[in-house]
């Protein structure tokens, strides 16, 4: 938070706090709600959902704000690079772009898809509460905060306008484009050239283009669940499937889903040093348990 309150002011930017009425009465509801459970009516499962899920709703806010103060930056784009990439490593994006989006049931298949990250930003916390692994919790937010700090840190120091308008449109096409058709590049010009300068909490969009921090987010959600052998597969299946669709509906290029899913396992890693220390510091002793594929072991906790 303190991060991004600096970013934006040494930036010039502000936040209009009356674009968005509802977000504040939304927060303010779900802050007495957790306050309720935690010192009043005392229940400590629900207390730590609510606690986690704010965390990460905070982080992700946060998040977000940071990348419009990373955007006026104004670093030079990448994605003329970042296409050759592409080439090298030998992806088709037009064949790929054709076979997602040859058939209406396709595109609202890919959207809908595409949308689960922010619905599982809540279900993992959740799961991992009930089934009482209040470590792998643990490891999971930190995670996901590490991932998105170093997303908004390299969006910085490489932007990119995304592979829907760089590639797929010509420059006519792309000043021709209705309004009606989204694309981040409006916001991302209008930061970079200085006529943007508020921040509306009705209109925040996802600006950051490399690494994907969509499949980051997938990679951490498969990876924090995985201990729950019971929904293991059909979690892995989705965020699989949710990273295949960054490159259309993300408008991604495949160098960016590389990137996002290097962040995501750098981050995993980081998040079980920090964990450790904090265990350490509290004096008892991780134990070894099976964990997920991507790391191996998780940590939990014996006395010594």
């Amino acid at each position: 938070m303190v991060t991004a309150g600096i970013g934006i002011l040494a930036t010039g930017l502000s936040v209009d706090l009356r674009s968005n009425p509802t977000l504040l009465i939304l927060i303010g509801a779900y802050a007495a709600t957790t306050i309720f459970y935690r010192f009043i009516r005392f229940d400590e499962r629900l207390s730590n959902a609510l606690t986690a899920v704010a965390q990460l709703l905070l982080i992700v806010l946060f998040g977000i704000l940071c990348s419009y103060a990373a955007t006026v930056i104004g670093m030079p784009y990448r994605d003329a690079e970042f296409l050759a990439i592409d080439q090298w490593l030998g992806f088709d994006r037009r064949s790929y772009v054709n076979f997602f989006t040859d058939s209406p049931w396709k595109v609202h298949l890919s959207n809908f898809v595409y949308m689960a990250m922010m619905p599982q930003l809540a279900f993992v916390p959740l799961v991992l509460i009930l089934t009482s692994r209040m470590q792998q919790l643990q490891r999971y937010i930190a995670a996901y905060g590490i991932a998105l700090i170093a997303t908004v840190a390299i969006f910085a120091l490489v932007p990119a306008v995304g592979a829907f308008v760089y590639f797929d449109l010509t420059p006519d096409q792309y000043a021709a484009l209705p309004k009606e058709i989204y694309t981040p590049a409006r916001t991302l010009d209008a930061l970079r050239s200085g006529a943007g300068k508020t921040i509306r909490l009705d209109e925040l969009e996802g600006l950051i283009a490399f690494p994907s921090f969509h499949t980051a987010a997938g990679v951490l959600y498969a990876w924090a669940l995985w201990p729950v052998k019971s929904i293991r597969w059909p979690i892995a299946a989705l965020n699989v499937a949710m990273i295949s669709t960054t490159p259309i509906c993300g408008a991604h290029y495949a160098i960016d889903v590389v990137a996002g899913t290097i962040v995501a396992i750098g981050s995993i890693a980081a998040s079980r040093l920090i964990c450790r220390s904090k265990i350490e510091s509290a004096g008892v002793a991780p134990y070894i348990d099976v964990g997920s594929p991507l790391l191996g072991p998780k940590l939990g906790r014996t006395s010594r």
